[in-house]
């Protein structure tokens, strides 16, 4: 578990981000490409999502940086999940939300999930504090939500 820990902080802009993301890939395996650009290099913008995981492959953890063929392959041929680490709410939500438009144009994915990672204090909790309101414009999305122990 040691290495995987290291794997993963060489690998993420924000510490919180990091611990957050770790806990998932923790639970769920697969290979992981965090800080995804979604347009790769499009009009010189960044859209990045905060990671892409494959969960049907091996487990383990790369930064994207120029393994833009790798995964279009990959993207091809295997399920994806695009992940989003962010504070509860529509902010966060409205970046998972645009980049996965930007990335269904651009990738053609075979089979795509989104993923919202909870970061931050937050009241939320899908068991013991749900939110209603904004748990059913995720649903209408397929935003599958996963919440980390503080």
């Amino acid at each position: 578990m040691a290495n995987k820990n290291k794997a993963m902080k060489r690998y993420c802009d924000s510490a919180q981000e990091t611990e957050k993301l770790l806990q998932y890939w923790r639970r769920f395996g697969g290979l992981v490409f965090t800080e995804f650009n979604t347009t790769h290099g499009y009009g010189g913008k960044m859209r990045r999502l905060d990671a892409i995981r494959f969960p049907e492959l091996e487990s383990r953890v790369h930064k994207t940086a120029d393994r833009y063929e790798e995964i279009r392959e990959l993207v091809g041929k295997h399920a994806v999940e695009l992940i989003e680490v962010h504070n509860w709410g529509f902010y966060g939500f409205g970046q998972l939300v645009g980049k996965a438009e930007i990335f269904r144009k651009y990738w053609s994915p075979k089979n795509m999930k989104l993923i919202f990672i909870v970061m931050g204090a937050h009241e939320f909790d899908p068991v013991t504090n749900p939110d209603p309101l904004t748990e059913d414009v995720f649903r209408k999305y397929g935003i599958e939500i996963f919440v980390p122990k503080n």
